[in-house]
């Protein structure tokens, strides 16, 4: 169990990850509980809808500024590491023991194709304990590259993007872990980056058969949703309202805020077109504008 106080609120994050929050009145804080974090805009796998817009021509963020930047917050915030390919940072695991060694939460994101070839890298994070949470993108029906992953950590979560992925993966996800309850984030689709120009019909009929055959998978395994999925798929029609308010861990840009390491830019989520330079403002201070800014839904 982890725990901090953050302005009037407590949180605690569980071994498996549950985090809670306590507080009274409405919750004050004074720094997101976690940050979606961007270090490389490298990436080999030619996702035509990636809203990153990662290519072989990207560049990898300055990990040693990113340090200094992130450098007050406590013991306990979590940081959700993506790109591009976090794996192809040839910083990554200073960077991850540096974290570690402050306290600070580390989860990664891994395209599913890049299985194979970091496999010895990514289980050495596991062991190591450099990272607590294995995200993992599927873009395929290939499995092979998970299962000796299954077997070293209980934290894996598989992430799939409704209107990209079709929505039976959560039946095969389930297959996958015949012996107990997988965990799989579902994510909006995002018409931002390369995602803008790939957007099309398909798509939009993709999200609709979510939003029809969804309900089935709700009770078989363990979901979570980004705020995006919540909007697009009408998440909160599956609960009541004190249900509701015990899943629902807040709007984007409450407790939560992105940053992009390559620009060295801070922004409310990975799709913000407001941006702020690490030049113009500390940590901190950005996460201070959240309350007179109004983040698109």
């Amino acid at each position: 169990m982890i725990s901090y106080q953050n302005g009037n609120t407590f949180v605690s994050i569980s071994k498996d990850g549950t985090k809670t929050r306590t507080y009274e009145g409405k919750p004050s804080i004074v720094h997101p509980e976690s940050i979606d974090l961007k270090i490389t805009n490298y990436c080999d796998m030619n996702c035509e809808y990636c809203h990153e817009s990662s290519t072989v021509k990207g560049i990898h963020g300055d990990l040693s500024k990113l340090l200094s930047v992130i450098s007050n917050l406590p013991a306990g915030v979590e940081l959700a590491i993506g790109g591009g390919n976090p794996l192809s940072h040839p910083k990554l695991i200073e960077f991850l023991t540096a974290l570690k060694i402050n306290g600070i939460i580390a989860n990664i994101t891994i395209n599913q194709g890049h299985l194979k070839k970091y496999q010895e890298l990514i289980e050495s994070l596991i062991c190591l304990d450099l990272v607590k949470g294995v995200g993992i993108s599927i873009t395929s029906n290939n499995f092979t590259y998970i299962k000796p992953l299954i077997k070293l950590t209980n934290n894996i979560v598989y992430h799939v993007i409704a209107g990209v992925n079709d929505v039976s993966v959560i039946e095969r996800l389930i297959e996958l872990h015949s012996k107990g309850k997988c965990k799989i984030l579902i994510l909006g689709y995002k018409q931002f980056g390369f995602g803008l120009k790939f957007y099309n019909p398909e798509i939009e009929a993709n999200i609709k058969r979510w939003f029809m055959y969804l309900p089935q998978y709700v009770n078989k395994t363990v979901l979570s949703f980004d705020n995006l999925a919540i909007s697009q798929l009408n998440v909160k029609r599956f609960f009541t309202e004190s249900g509701w308010n015990k899943f629902y861990m807040g709007n984007d840009f409450c407790f939560t805020m992105y940053i992009d390491a390559v620009k060295q830019e801070f922004a409310p989520t990975s799709r913000s077109d407001f941006r702020k330079s690490f030049n113009e403002y500390s940590l901190g201070e950005f996460f201070e504008l959240r309350n007179s800014y109004e983040v698109k839904s």
